[in-house]
Protein backbone atom coordinates (compact mmCIF):
# COMPACT_ATOMS: atom_id res chain seq x y z
CA UNK A 1 0.00 0.00 0.00
CA UNK A 2 2.70 2.41 1.12
CA UNK A 3 4.36 1.92 -2.66
CA UNK A 4 0.95 2.58 -4.35
CA UNK A 5 1.18 5.60 -2.39
CA UNK A 6 4.86 6.58 -2.96
CA UNK A 7 3.64 6.20 -7.21
CA UNK A 8 0.67 7.76 -6.68
CA UNK A 9 2.66 11.15 -5.03
CA UNK A 10 4.81 11.12 -7.96
CA UNK A 11 1.70 10.88 -10.94
CA UNK A 12 1.32 7.79 -11.67
CA UNK A 13 -1.85 5.70 -12.71
CA UNK A 14 -2.10 3.15 -10.16
CA UNK A 15 -3.60 -0.22 -9.51
CA UNK A 16 -3.28 -1.83 -6.42
CA UNK A 17 -4.35 -5.65 -6.68
CA UNK A 18 -4.77 -7.89 -3.88
CA UNK A 19 -5.42 -11.17 -3.27
CA UNK A 20 -7.59 -10.37 -0.49
CA UNK A 21 -9.05 -7.32 0.25
CA UNK A 22 -7.08 -4.50 -0.28
CA UNK A 23 -4.75 -4.16 3.68
CA UNK A 24 -7.04 -6.89 4.93
CA UNK A 25 -4.60 -10.08 4.61
CA UNK A 26 -0.70 -10.32 4.29
CA UNK A 27 1.96 -10.25 7.12
CA UNK A 28 1.33 -6.32 8.40
CA UNK A 29 -2.17 -6.59 9.40
CA UNK A 30 -1.12 -10.04 11.19
CA UNK A 31 1.76 -8.43 13.42
CA UNK A 32 0.71 -7.77 16.93
CA UNK A 33 3.67 -6.53 18.84
CA UNK A 34 6.35 -3.42 17.77
CA UNK A 35 7.89 -1.69 15.53
CA UNK A 36 11.50 -0.82 15.27
CA UNK A 37 12.89 2.78 14.66
CA UNK A 38 15.19 5.30 15.65
CA UNK A 39 12.73 8.56 16.79
CA UNK A 40 14.86 9.35 19.52
CA UNK A 41 11.71 10.12 21.95
CA UNK A 42 12.85 8.94 25.06
CA UNK A 43 16.56 8.09 24.55
CA UNK A 44 18.71 9.95 22.11
CA UNK A 45 18.78 7.30 19.11
CA UNK A 46 20.18 7.73 15.23
CA UNK A 47 19.20 5.52 12.22
CA UNK A 48 23.25 4.16 12.37
CA UNK A 49 22.77 2.95 15.58
CA UNK A 50 19.54 1.25 14.52
CA UNK A 51 21.52 0.27 11.54
CA UNK A 52 24.35 -1.71 13.86
CA UNK A 53 21.75 -3.75 15.59
CA UNK A 54 20.34 -4.93 12.75
CA UNK A 55 23.15 -6.14 11.07
CA UNK A 56 24.69 -7.49 14.13
CA UNK A 57 21.35 -9.62 14.96
CA UNK A 58 21.16 -10.82 11.15
CA UNK A 59 24.56 -12.36 11.72
CA UNK A 60 25.17 -11.38 7.88
CA UNK A 61 22.23 -12.77 6.36
CA UNK A 62 20.95 -8.79 6.30
CA UNK A 63 21.23 -7.04 2.85
CA UNK A 64 23.15 -4.20 4.15
CA UNK A 65 21.67 -1.44 1.26
CA UNK A 66 18.51 -2.48 2.24
CA UNK A 67 18.67 -2.71 5.88
CA UNK A 68 20.37 1.26 5.48
CA UNK A 69 16.82 2.11 3.43
CA UNK A 70 14.80 0.73 6.36
CA UNK A 71 16.98 2.00 9.27
CA UNK A 72 17.32 5.74 7.73
CA UNK A 73 13.95 6.15 6.60
CA UNK A 74 11.94 4.31 9.30
CA UNK A 75 11.15 7.37 11.16
CA UNK A 76 10.29 9.58 8.46
CA UNK A 77 7.44 7.24 8.05
CA UNK A 78 6.19 6.76 11.13
CA UNK A 79 6.20 9.72 11.90
CA UNK A 80 4.00 10.35 8.50
CA UNK A 81 1.82 7.55 9.20
CA UNK A 82 1.42 9.60 12.95
CA UNK A 83 0.13 12.79 10.54
CA UNK A 84 -2.18 10.27 9.26
CA UNK A 85 -3.97 9.62 12.38
CA UNK A 86 -2.28 6.46 13.55
CA UNK A 87 -3.21 7.39 17.56
CA UNK A 88 -1.56 5.42 20.43
CA UNK A 89 1.82 5.49 19.43
CA UNK A 90 4.29 4.98 22.44
CA UNK A 91 7.75 3.58 23.29
CA UNK A 92 8.58 0.37 24.97
CA UNK A 93 11.49 -0.54 26.79
CA UNK A 94 14.71 -2.52 25.23
CA UNK A 95 13.52 -4.91 23.01
CA UNK A 96 15.77 -7.89 21.92
CA UNK A 97 19.09 -7.03 20.19
CA UNK A 98 18.31 -3.37 20.21
CA UNK A 99 21.11 -0.93 22.68
CA UNK A 100 18.33 1.29 23.37
CA UNK A 101 14.80 1.82 23.37
CA UNK A 102 12.91 2.13 19.71
CA UNK A 103 10.20 0.15 19.50
CA UNK A 104 7.08 1.72 19.20
CA UNK A 105 3.45 0.47 19.24
CA UNK A 106 -0.58 1.03 19.30
CA UNK A 107 -2.43 -0.20 21.79
CA UNK A 108 0.85 -3.22 22.23
CA UNK A 109 -1.22 -6.06 20.41
CA UNK A 110 -2.83 -3.71 17.48
CA UNK A 111 0.15 -2.48 15.51
CA UNK A 112 -0.20 -4.65 12.46
CA UNK A 113 -4.09 -3.57 12.30
CA UNK A 114 -2.81 0.12 12.89
CA UNK A 115 -0.61 0.05 10.47
CA UNK A 116 -3.10 -1.85 7.85
CA UNK A 117 -6.08 -0.05 8.36
CA UNK A 118 -3.93 3.93 8.37
CA UNK A 119 -2.57 3.08 5.08
CA UNK A 120 -6.17 1.46 4.11
CA UNK A 121 -6.63 5.86 4.53
CA UNK A 122 -3.79 6.90 2.90
CA UNK A 123 -5.12 4.72 0.18
CA UNK A 124 -8.48 5.47 0.20
CA UNK A 125 -7.71 9.39 -0.16
CA UNK A 126 -5.44 9.01 -3.02
CA UNK A 127 -7.09 9.88 -6.19
CA UNK A 128 -4.58 8.11 -8.10
CA UNK A 129 -4.99 4.51 -6.70
CA UNK A 130 -7.43 1.77 -8.15
CA UNK A 131 -8.15 -0.97 -5.97
CA UNK A 132 -8.44 -4.47 -7.16
CA UNK A 133 -9.21 -7.30 -4.63
CA UNK A 134 -9.61 -11.13 -4.99
CA UNK A 135 -7.24 -10.90 -7.61
CA UNK A 136 -3.98 -13.45 -7.61
CA UNK A 137 -1.28 -12.67 -9.91
CA UNK A 138 -0.09 -15.54 -11.34
CA UNK A 139 2.46 -14.75 -14.07
CA UNK A 140 4.05 -11.40 -15.30
CA UNK A 141 4.20 -9.84 -19.02
CA UNK A 142 7.38 -9.59 -20.20
CA UNK A 143 8.49 -8.06 -23.62
CA UNK A 144 11.93 -8.01 -24.73
CA UNK A 145 13.06 -9.08 -21.14
CA UNK A 146 11.11 -5.89 -19.51
CA UNK A 147 7.62 -6.56 -17.42
CA UNK A 148 5.37 -4.56 -18.84
CA UNK A 149 2.18 -6.05 -16.87
CA UNK A 150 0.67 -9.44 -15.35
CA UNK A 151 -1.91 -11.93 -15.58
CA UNK A 152 -4.30 -13.16 -12.57
CA UNK A 153 -7.18 -14.97 -11.79
CA UNK A 154 -10.42 -13.64 -10.11
CA UNK A 155 -10.88 -16.06 -6.93
CA UNK A 156 -14.31 -15.22 -6.61
CA UNK A 157 -15.14 -15.75 -10.56
CA UNK A 158 -12.29 -17.85 -11.38
CA UNK A 159 -12.00 -15.57 -14.56
CA UNK A 160 -8.62 -14.76 -16.15
CA UNK A 161 -7.40 -11.21 -15.85
CA UNK A 162 -4.71 -9.43 -17.85
CA UNK A 163 -2.83 -5.94 -16.29
CA UNK A 164 -1.13 -3.55 -18.68
CA UNK A 165 1.40 -1.65 -16.89
CA UNK A 166 4.68 0.48 -17.36
CA UNK A 167 5.99 -0.32 -13.91
CA UNK A 168 5.13 -3.34 -11.87
CA UNK A 169 5.66 -3.62 -8.61
CA UNK A 170 5.79 -7.25 -6.48
CA UNK A 171 5.05 -7.05 -2.79
CA UNK A 172 4.67 -10.90 -2.20
CA UNK A 173 4.36 -10.36 1.93
CA UNK A 174 5.52 -13.87 3.86
CA UNK A 175 5.19 -17.76 3.04
CA UNK A 176 4.30 -18.18 6.28
CA UNK A 177 1.32 -20.87 5.43
CA UNK A 178 4.07 -23.16 3.94
CA UNK A 179 4.25 -24.29 8.09
CA UNK A 180 1.36 -26.30 9.56
CA UNK A 181 1.53 -24.35 12.74
CA UNK A 182 2.09 -20.63 11.92
CA UNK A 183 -0.41 -17.07 12.55
CA UNK A 184 -0.43 -15.62 9.31
CA UNK A 185 -3.30 -14.73 7.07
CA UNK A 186 -4.85 -17.42 4.83
CA UNK A 187 -3.07 -15.53 1.77
CA UNK A 188 0.34 -16.12 3.40
CA UNK A 189 1.52 -19.55 1.13
CA UNK A 190 4.14 -17.97 -0.87
CA UNK A 191 2.71 -18.03 -4.50
CA UNK A 192 4.24 -14.43 -4.55
CA UNK A 193 7.52 -15.96 -4.62
CA UNK A 194 6.87 -18.65 -6.97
Amino acid sequence: MYAAIEAARAGCSVLLADRSLIGRGGATVMAQMTVAVALGSETPDHWSFHYNDTLEAGRGLCDERLARLLCEEGPACIREMEDWVMAGRKCLGDAAVHDRPRCVYVDFLNTGPAVSKTLRGAVTRSKGIRKAGDLVVVDLVQDGGEVTGAVAWHLSSGAPVTIAAKATIVATGGLTRLYRRNSASSNMGGDGYA
